[in-house]
């Protein structure tokens, strides 16, 4: 190659790689989980998002305490699948909402406890996850809580008889007990549910010399609802709307 072409190349290997949005997020399936294809359906739903806007986002796996940390710390510009307790305490931009689920109660079987309002949860042992923003009208209603690092192992205490109750997101909750030998047949669901709470991404507010990430994705989810592809995502996990 001429010497006089050297700065040229030298310059083109120089040029910065265009930027991409670094998000975190939780094994909570089939919402989000590296063992499903696709990475479970909010996970599509942001890839695919992005990707009608020309841009691949990074998406890490990690316990729902780090998420938060590294949120705090700057290393990401946002996390799924998130609930509004949580965007509103890391003072987060939230995304409309891509699902509502129902958040309330799992019990053994055959060992049902009656929950007809928050007030029956008083003096009761719930099982709940470290980080989780749960509604705080929930955590107010006296119940005693018994915090884990996730969601199968307060699963796998309820079965042991470490407490009577866990509170959980149905569809996460029926996913993880059909998928676990141990735990299946052996936890249920229990009617009615405690709240109906939407799950978003959020983002941290846009440095001067970042892109408008929120915005972005807003745009690639409205192509996704014009183009029939959201719905087919959604479907195909069959998850809740």
């Amino acid at each position: 190659m001429p010497p006089r072409l050297w700065p040229a190349l030298l310059a083109l290997f120089c040029l910065p790689l265009a930027a991409e949005p670094r998000l975190a997020t939780l094994e909570y399936p089939p919402y989000s989980s590296e063992h499903l294809p696709g990475g479970g359906s909010i996970v599509e739903l942001t890839r695919r998002a992005f990707a009608t806007q020309g841009h691949a986002p990074q998406i890490d796996f990690l316990p729902w305490a780090r998420v938060r940390a590294e949120l705090r710390n700057g290393n990401y510009q946002g996390a799924l699948a998130l609930w509004p307790q949580e965007i509103k305490e890391e003072r987060l931009i939230a995304s409309r909402p891509l699902f509502y689920s129902q958040l309330g109660l799992f019990v053994r079987k055959h060992e049902r406890q009656p929950v007809h309002s928050l007030a029956d949860l008083r003096g009761r042992r719930v099982g709940i996850v470290r980080g989780y923003g749960y509604p705080p009208r929930i955590l107010a209603s006296g119940l005693l809580a018994e915090e884990a690092v996730d969601d199968i192992s307060n699963l796998r205490k309820l079965a042991a008889r470490r407490f009577d109750l866990v509170l959980l997101e149905r569809i996460v909750g029926e996913h993880l007990v059909a998928g676990d030998a141990a735990l299946r047949g052996r936890l249920a669901w229990q009617e009615p549910a405690l709240e109906r709470i939407p799950l978003m991404v959020g983002f941290s507010a846009p440095r001067p010399d970042q892109p408008d990430w929120a915005a972005i994705f807003e745009r690639g989810l409205r192509e996704l609802h014009a183009s029939g592809e959201y719905m087919r995502i959604l479907r195909r996990y069959a998850a809740p709307r």
